[in-house]
């Protein structure tokens, strides 16, 4: 069980960052660049990968969660004698995360919303930096769980 929780939430980090990186560093610079903001491209890919994004980031919890209470070193909270620790530190960037993920979600409902060219292009910039933060607070969780596996061995 283990296992499987550890590999689902390992590929699911991988997916879900690697797609916000193609977001971030493919789509949205080649959009801004075309001027083709309100493309049927970029519905298309919004469309189909935003839902997607969710599913992976939803699996992250649900498989982090069971792998902070499925861990053999896990005894009903004494594994960790202080508050502040590599995994505590993972779910309070767990939280942002998917508070900054509701906002892009926010902003891409906004960005179909518009109408000028100009407002799509903001909601567009506005969009892309808010998955430019979420991107380095995935960094540095994955940075804080390769000190949690560092410590423990």
């Amino acid at each position: 069980m283990l296992w499987a929780a550890l590999s689902l939430h390992i590929f699911s980090v991988v997916i879900w960052l690697g797609s916000l990186c193609f977001l971030s560093a493919v789509l949205y610079p080649v959009l801004e660049v075309e001027k083709q903001s309100g493309s049927v491209l970029a519905e298309h890919f919004h469309r189909r990968l935003m839902p997607f994004l969710w599913l992976c980031l939803w699996t992250i919890g649900i498989t982090g969660v069971a792998l902070y209470l499925f861990s053999p070193d896990f005894i009903y909270g004494r594994q960790y004698e202080s508050l502040i620790t590599p995994v505590h530190g993972k779910i309070v960037l767990f939280i942002f995360i998917v508070i900054f993920s509701m906002r892009t979600n926010r902003m891409y409902a906004l960005y179909r919303r518009a109408e000028k060219d100009e407002k799509r292009t903001l909601h567009l910039g506005a969009m892309a930096r808010t998955i430019r933060l979420t991107i380095l607070l995935g960094i540095i969780s994955l940075l804080l769980a390769a000190w949690e596996a560092v410590s423990t061995t």
